[in-house]
């Protein structure tokens, strides 16, 4: 099975079916660039047919001995239509490359960063669609000659060279159609030795990616601000440097790899073009001795000939690059085609979304991929309509894949989950996230106004609306953020992430997190997840929270996770997990009287409140 799966990822879309698609996504995107590459095509076709004609003329001219006006005439007459075609073939050129350059940006890059967002949690999150995630960000790197873009840019110029080869061709045919073949065949076994090339570069490819996953680790993501603490603090400087340079040295040798193979490519070329241009222009000057050639047919077989062989060279050239192109198209589309394992389109009714809601897991088990462990085994749960449940539990219990499971990010490996009595899988994935409002430990700010950001997903106008400015004025008084707000003088319109927005301003770990609260509590959805929701704040802003918890869940589910058990008595029920099984559930006096797990764990936690430890006044 692992070695038709492999097989199956190596697979092409297709030469004529990556065309279609190309095609299809420029002309959806704009049609204009489709005319201009008609338009270089024919225009610098018209620039070689000039190119090899005119010396002709101005020979032939002077060989007749015509008029100076007539000489005059028709120089002028050829001068001004190469200028007018050379004027037209630049322009035109360049109006490729810059069309390229707008579909890459404007579709192509937002699209594979579009569809790593919104695919399904779990494929995003696993090997197979991070490994495709990699491959088509590597297919629109910002090099237009050579990403995916380039395409265009290569198909125009094959078209052309074709075209001019067909031209030349037929120019030869008068001279001698074994010129043709003593060219054709020499080039041919320069376009096989190259797409041998190509193809090899394309079984490293895999190779590649994960070296530059691992070096884009250690340039990217250790130059990330957040890290500058740690790597200063714990001396992590020589550990990044030595293997900054193993990675270096490994995409290095991997390079030169690639290099030594096209050196030997080139060195064979340089010998195949003496073969063929040298026996080419032997037989022409053979050619002007034995028969009644003109000088001036002489010189437009002799730049025939020399043109013949750069339009097979260019053909060469671009069919190799249009492979790599091709291949960079196979591996944006691999990740754009990818289908979610989740209902996308229809699915079961959503209940309301005002009142509260009941959640169930049944017999449900979780296991991540390549992992010998499940990481959840067999968890049968019922949360009632309004409860306000605790999970706790040491680092590894499950907390988080369970919250995962119950916002629908993650799939049940066995087992299922039931809303309302009905499988969320039932549901359109969309609409049922409508159904939850989520803090999670992560931090989401985005460049926008405050009010933007507890309300986002709303209508850009939401700043100026009443309804809308009352509801988030209420959010942001019981997540304990109106304080700051009142501060700022542009209140709730003032813009966070200073880096992108001018003007903007930063917010501390607890306000971001306030700031998260009131997101959640913004939202209105029947089930509410607080996952660590007061990880960052300080023990008098916790307090705070906790006195306000049932004015933050009111009239919903909530489900509420922590690590500190003090914070849990609240709550109308707690579960521990231990190893991916509930080992206790009961309220905190429960629980305490059990003598167990959470005992111990309660017990050790509150000896770091307790005024006097050890006998020693804190």
């Amino acid at each position: 099975m692992e070695g038709k799966k492999t097989e199956k990822e190596h697979t092409t879309h297709g030469i004529l079916s990556n065309f279609g698609f190309m095609f299809k996504e420029q002309w959806t995107f704009e049609k204009k660039p489709i005319f201009v590459w008609l338009l270089r095509i024919l225009s610098d076709l018209v620039v070689s047919l000039l190119g090899i004609y005119f010396p002709k003329v101005v020979l032939d001219s002077i060989g007749k001995s015509i008029s100076s006006s007539e000489f005059l005439l028709r120089i002028a007459g050829l001068s001004v239509v190469l200028m007018i075609s050379q004027y037209i073939s630049f322009f035109s050129e360049q109006s490729v490359i810059i069309g390229a350059i707008r579909i890459l940006n404007m579709r192509f890059y937002i699209g594979k960063d579009w569809k790593s967002l919104d695919m399904d949690y779990s494929i995003a999150v696993s090997k197979e669609g991070k490994m495709k995630i990699e491959k088509a960000h590597s297919s629109i790197n910002r090099n237009v000659y050579v990403n995916m873009a380039s395409y265009y840019i290569n198909l125009v110029e094959l078209l052309k060279s074709v075209l001019g080869l067909i031209s030349f061709s037929t120019v030869i045919l008068l001279l001698n159609p074994i010129v043709i073949l003593i060219l054709l065949v020499t080039y041919l076994i320069d376009g096989i030795v190259s797409i041998r090339t190509q193809k090899w570069e394309i079984r490293v490819k895999e190779e590649r990616a994960v070296v530059n996953r691992r070096l884009g680790y250690v340039l990217d993501d250790i130059s990330n601000s957040l890290m500058a603490k740690d790597i200063k603090i714990y001396k992590m400087k020589n550990w990044i440097n030595a293997n900054t340079s193993k990675y270096i040295n490994e995409s290095k040798q991997l390079e030169q790899k690639v290099q030594r193979k096209y050196t030997s490519r080139k060195l064979m070329e340089v010998v195949l073009i003496f073969a063929r241009n040298g026996g080419a222009y032997l037989y022409l000057i053979w050619k002007m001795f034995h028969s009644d050639m003109t000088i001036g047919d002489f010189t437009l077989y002799f730049g025939v000939i020399t043109g013949f062989g750069q339009w097979l060279s260019q053909i060469v050239d671009r069919i190799s690059s249009l492979s790599n192109a091709n291949y960079r198209v196979d591996d944006y589309r691999y990740l754009a085609e990818l289908k979610d394992h989740m209902r996308r389109e229809g699915g079961a009714a959503i209940p309301n979304v005002k009142a509260p809601c009941e959640l169930r897991f049944e017999d449900v088990s979780f296991r991540y991929e390549g992992s010998e462990h499940a990481t959840l085994n067999h968890i049968n749960l019922t949360i009632h309509k309004g409860e306000k449940l605790a999970v706790v539990g040491n680092n590894g219990a499950g907390k988080t894949t369970l919250i995962k499971l119950a916002c629908g990010l993650l799939e049940p490996t066995s087992g299922r989950i039931l809303f309302n009595g009905i499988d969320i899988r039932e549901f359109n994935r969309d609409d049922y996230y409508e159904l939850i409002s989520a803090s999670f430990q992560n931090v989401c700010l985005l460049p926008m106004s405050i009010a933007m950001n507890i309300g986002c997903g709303n209508d850009s106008s939401i700043d100026n609306e009443a309804s809308h400015h009352e509801k988030i004025n209420e959010a942001i008084t019981l997540s304990g953020l109106k304080e700051k707000i009142v501060s700022l003088p542009n209140g709730v319109a003032t813009e966070l992430v200073p880096s992108v927005v001018e003007g903007g301003i930063n917010l501390s770990g607890g306000e971001a997190q306030k700031l998260m609260l009131a997101r959640a509590i913004y939202k209105e959805a029947p089930l509410i997840i607080l996952d660590e929701p007061t990880a960052a704040l300080d023990p008098i802003a916790e307090q705070e929270m906790y006195l306000k918890y049932n004015d933050l869940t009111k009239n919903r589910t909530a489900i509420y996770i922590s690590h500190r058990l003090s914070s849990t008595r609240f709550c109308d029920r707690i579960i521990l997990l231990d190893q991916g099984t509930i080992a206790e559930t009961g309220n905190h006096e429960e629980l305490m009287k059990l003598s167990g797990k959470y005992k111990e764990l309660f017990e050790i936690q509150s000896r770091y409140y307790m005024k006097d430890i050890g006998g020693i006044e804190a």
